[in-house]
């Protein structure tokens, strides 16, 4: 949506790595406009319903051609307008019609037909109307992971962007059109919080799929406390944690950890916040990992060469100094602050070390959601397990070891949704749940598992017909 308007009535997307590349301007939805958007996707929704299962799939499947046709374009896109490094961006466009070929042939394996002998099955329907509120750090790839699951399942959509990256937002829709949906079965909304509050309050919306902060969850979850039967599958934050044992193999510990940490700068749900470090190995680990963390190659995200862009504004990048300050107050010791000599909003890698495994400091516990890190000494497997699990957060965490058995005592024992051996914390698989606990997620992990959460299943006990009176019970006459 772009032309004339006031600019109060205007998102004006800029590239973080450089303000004088304006990239678009799009007209913020009012609540008039997210009422008439949901009003059309309510009228889309049974005739999509209806289509049957092959016709939905084979426009799904063009949307991915289509989009592989374009991955270099989409990818520039990302970079430009959210600063994410061309490489990181390019893997983040090859997602997108990943999507699409993991969700047909697997994830709807979840939601086939279930049966329980030969009179009594359950089938699984959409729910109707969905709210896609998307991200910044992925902006296309994380909300095509719920638009994905919700249209082959057959329901409509209502996306809104980030209003940080409303053009990505926009090229999808334009693809998704370009494939051959139908009017009314995706719907596009850009605007701030006030508008993402409009759409997920909405009478009319069935569900609300959202990535994102914490504090916008939860004001999601309280928004939605006299609208029960509304589901919320809400994706947010982290602050997770790797752990170097003593056997571990040092340079894949630190070159997993580097990348974890400063990956998309930092701006990952999944990005390692905590190292924990087993005291024979946390003095060759820090000098090894500082000296990787130092000579990675900042700068603009378009140039082939760079490792790491910007953050994706100014004002992220005030919250991460914010964030930084407060590291000695929490009894840290400042090991690490790269200059990246470039002005804001592009910033270093950090790393802090504290003496012992306490975590009570807001700088410890609260996601800083840039290239940031705290590392802390450990004496064994336990001791880091109770350490990682004392955080409000339970998203992402690693185990380095040789021994497979270690990792294993970890498995079930460390709470997160997600459990790396030898890998870092940012590596996921498609065709598996990706979502976590406490403040990183409600229980409705996405990755393969949404088709499940935009669905509902329906239970049936059934009779072909042929009267049966010896079935009757005791004291009931026959008609």
């Amino acid at each position: 949506m772009t032309g004339d308007h006031d600019d109060r009535q205007l998102l004006t997307s800029v590239s973080p790595a450089d303000p004088r590349d304006e990239i678009g301007r799009y007209r913020i939805a009012s609540d008039a406009d997210v009422d008439d958007a949901v009003a059309r996707a309510r009228r889309a929704f049974p005739g999509w319903r209806d289509a049957g299962f092959e016709a939905r799939a084979a426009i799904l499947r063009r949307f991915a051609r289509l989009v592989e046709e374009r991955v270099e374009q989409l990818a520039r896109l990302i970079a430009r307008e959210m600063g994410k490094a061309l490489w990181d961006a390019r893997g983040e466009a090859r997602l997108v019609p990943r999507k699409v070929h993991v969700t047909l042939a697997d994830g709807m394996q979840l939601v086939e037909p279930m049966h329980a002998g030969a009179a009594a099955r359950a089938t699984f329907h959409p729910r109707g109307v969905l709210a896609v509120l998307g991200p910044f750090n992925f902006p296309a790839h994380l909300p095509n992971g719920h638009i994905v699951p919700a249209l082959a399942t057959g329901n409509t959509v209502v996306f809104k962007p980030s209003d940080l990256t409303p053009a990505v937002g926009q090229w999808l829709v334009e693809i998704w059109t370009q494939a051959g949906l139908p009017a009314g079965v995706l719907e596009l909304v850009q605007g701030r919080a006030e508008t993402g509050g409009a759409l997920a309050g909405h009478a009319d919306v069935d569900a609300v799929l959202f990535t994102g902060s914490y504090q916008t969850g939860r004001a999601l979850s309280e928004a939605a406390l006299d609208q029960p039967d509304k589901l919320l599958a809400l994706e947010m934050g982290g602050s997770n944690a790797i752990v170097v044992l003593d056997d571990a193999e040092v340079d894949l510990a630190v070159a997993e950890s580097a990348l974890s940490i400063c990956a998309t700068t930092g701006q990952r749900c999944s990005s390692a916040s905590r190292l924990f470090v087993d005291t024979r190995l946390i003095d060759i680990f820090t000098d090894k990992l500082t000296g990787v963390l130092r000579q990675l190659v900042i700068g603009e995200p378009l140039d082939e060469r760079v490792f790491m862009g910007p953050l994706v504004s100014r004002a992220a990048a005030e919250r991460v100094a914010q964030a930084r300050d407060l590291a000695v107050e929490a009894g840290g010791e400042r090991v690490l602050l790269v200059d990246p000599e470039r002005p804001s909003p592009f910033v270093g890698p950090g790393l802090v070390r504290f003496s012992d495994t306490r975590q009570q400091h807001p700088y410890q516990r609260e996601e800083i959601f840039g290239p940031e890190a705290a590392l802390y000494p450990i004496g064994d497997l336990d001791e880091a397990i109770a350490a990682v699990n004392d955080s409000d957060y339970g998203l992402a965490a690693s185990v380095m070891t040789r021994d497979r058995a270690r990792y294993e005592h970890a498995v079930g024992r460390i709470r997160s949704g997600l459990l790396n051996w030898n890998r870092g914390t940012i590596g996921a698989s498609g065709k598996l749940p990706f979502g976590g606990g406490g403040r990183s997620g409600n229980d409705r992990p996405a990755g393969i598992s949404a088709t499940l959460y935009c669905t509902t299943p329906q239970a049936h006990l059934e009779n072909e017909g042929g009267f049966d009176p010896e079935s009757l019970p005791p004291g009931m006459p026959r008609p």
